[in-house]
């Protein structure tokens, strides 16, 4: 529940009671404005915890939403603008192998996650160029590189058409299948 102060505009996430296990899949829906992204940081740790007690018995989490996703798009066109390049300078956007590396460096497990999310033939494309659908499967195999027991995606369906969802569901469920505790964060019920 998200509470709006109307001295200072303060919003407070209040949650009495809950318990994420592990194996479990869950999933928090809920319209804009209604405090599922600060749900989300708060499982994650991130949220700065005003009172109460937090328990957590998990010791890989990984957080990805949709703003993470443009910021790193983002960042990595800022890095080097190709519209500015002169003759004979080099394009020095990092590679989707190199993303997904970008904390663990592993290479054969970078192929093996690249290969079970279908993207194996962008591994050495610029990251940057990739479509919408094509950066959602390259953060997901970032954040599987460290072994997440607690996978919280927030949003992770946004920008996607139906059969990239449809797939993306199946690889979820894959993932919940091989042991990795699952949290979703969505906007609509039928996501």
């Amino acid at each position: 529940m998200v509470e709006n102060s109307s001295q200072n505009l303060t919003k407070t996430l209040n949650i009495e009671h809950l318990s994420v296990q592990a194996g479990e899949s869950w999933a928090f829906v809920g319209s804009n404005g209604s405090g599922k992204s600060a749900l989300a940081r708060a499982l994650s740790g991130e949220l700065t915890r005003l009172s109460g007690q937090y328990e957590c018995t998990f010791s890989r989490i990984t957080r990805l939403s949709f703003e993470q996703l443009q910021k790193l798009v983002s960042d990595e066109w800022q890095r080097n603008n190709t519209d500015l390049l002169s003759p004979g300078e080099e394009d020095t956007g990092r590679t989707t192998a190199e993303i997904i590396q970008d904390e663990f460096k592993d290479p054969s497990r970078c192929a093996r996650l690249a290969e079970q999310f279908a993207i194996s033939h962008l591994l050495e494309r610029r990251f940057k160029y990739l479509s919408t659908g094509e950066t959602r499967k390259t953060l997901l195999c970032q954040a599987l590189m460290g072994d997440p027991d607690l996978l919280i995606l927030d949003e992770p369906f946004d920008g996607l058409d139906i059969a990239s969802r449809q797939q993306l569901a199946g690889m979820l469920a894959t993932l919940n299948s091989e042991g990795i505790t699952l949290v979703l964060v969505l906007n609509r019920f039928d996501e």
